[in-house]
């Protein structure tokens, strides 16, 4: 497990060198955040301890324990205050298919660590603490199941199927399956299996409802 995570463009840092100013308030806060989620992403949520965080940010300990009785509280705030960098914006000239490949390749970016965010196996540690689980979900998962909600729009749209295609469930159906790969084989699925979850799956779900009944009525 190994990623770096962007706090409001804070610079990597491993000490305070030395003649360099302190940093303090907000700047220093910055400076704690990201640490605290570079470390979550090298040694998992068990691993992670205070002493870690405050030499990574080239402060004492003592700053952080003013701020963050416990380390559970010191990552739900950097989880609240840190943002993962955005995938690429999708090419609106680009196929419709090539959009919805890319953004699912967003969401397996994100769960395998690549995103700037710890991925599946620190979140796996997350999922035992409601408040850290709600606050992942909101910051990291959220916008790429919003992007992959705007994508599937754009994909109807275009195909001329009806909105009401675009469900909730359809959007949480191509991550659910990445989630899946990652179960069986410890690993994201490559870009073949990408292509084929759109293909076989996604893609064929935007038809239109009554054109679904009838592929399963000529079927039975």
């Amino acid at each position: 497990m190994n990623a770096t995570v962007y706090c409001s463009n804070v610079p990597a840092a491993s000490g305070t060198p030395p003649g360099r100013p302190r940093r303090r308030g907000a700047a220093l806060a910055r400076a704690i955040h990201r640490a605290a989620l570079d470390e979550l992403a090298l040694t998992g949520y068990a691993g992670l301890t205070m002493d870690a965080v405050a030499h990574r940010a080239g402060t004492g300990k003592a700053a952080l324990y003013r701020r963050w009785p416990t380390k559970r509280d010191l990552v739900l705030d950097a989880l609240r205050h840190c943002v993962a960098p955005e995938p690429p914006d999708p090419d609106p000239s680009a196929p419709v298919r090539d959009e919805v490949v890319a953004a699912l390749a967003a969401v397996a970016d994100t769960l395998a660590g690549r995103s700037g965010f710890p991925g599946l196996e620190v979140m796996a540690e997350l999922l035992r603490e409601p408040g850290l689980r709600d606050t992942f979900g909101e910051r990291v998962l959220g916008p790429r199941l919003e992007r992959m909600a705007g994508v599937l729009r754009r994909a109807a749209e275009r195909s001329g199927a009806e909105p009401a295609a675009v469900t909730p469930l359809l959007v949480r159906t191509g991550p659910a399956l990445v989630v899946e790969s990652f179960l069986r084989r410890g690993a994201p699925p490559g870009p073949d299996e990408l292509a084929e979850i759109v293909d076989t799956v996604l893609l064929p779900l935007l038809t239109r409802p009554s054109e679904r009944g009838q592929t399963r009525s000529a079927r039975s």
